[in-house]
């Protein structure tokens, strides 16, 4: 013996399941199969893909052309904000911070809208039109996390 005390190991004794918390320590994760890297990759691209195309939607000057239909507006904005909140979650993205961003940039998106593009204009239906497809994105999410555990 060399009279030094032994060095605590970090981690679960040995042949602990490391799915069940022990009291006073923390859960540990199980680590992810390989085979969803390429899945979450996947929704990384689908984000930046649906925010482009929500940042263009949103701030460009003139909005966007299209076909003068009653109501198409409001499908858009529900779509555009529907497209992110359901790629933020299904990359792992906790609920409260991807749809709490999302719910603040609906308003706020209106506001320079009104205040800082002089061809468009703030509306209040707008923003709840936003604001349902963030509702609709965590919706779609907690389905689809319900029927593939």
């Amino acid at each position: 013996m060399t009279g030094r005390p032994a060095t605590p190991v970090l981690g679960p004794p040995t042949g602990t399941d490391v799915s069940v918390p022990t009291p006073g320590r923390p859960k540990l994760r199980a680590q992810e199969p390989r085979a969803q890297e390429p899945r979450k990759l996947l929704w990384r691209l689908a984000f930046g893909v649906a925010l482009a195309v929500q940042l263009i939607a949103v701030y460009s000057p003139h909005g966007l052309a299209g076909p003068e239909i009653t109501g198409l507006d409001k499908v858009v904005h529900v779509s555009i904000f529907f497209a992110p909140s359901l790629a933020l979650l299904m990359m792992g993205i906790r609920a409260r911070w991807a749809l709490g961003i999302l719910a603040l940039h609906a308003p706020v998106s209106e506001l320079i809208q009104h205040f800082c593009l002089p061809q468009r204009s703030g509306d209040v239906f707008d923003v709840l039109a936003d604001l349902s497809g963030v509702a609709l994105g965590w919706f779609a999410y907690v389905v689809w996390d319900r029927r593939h555990p």
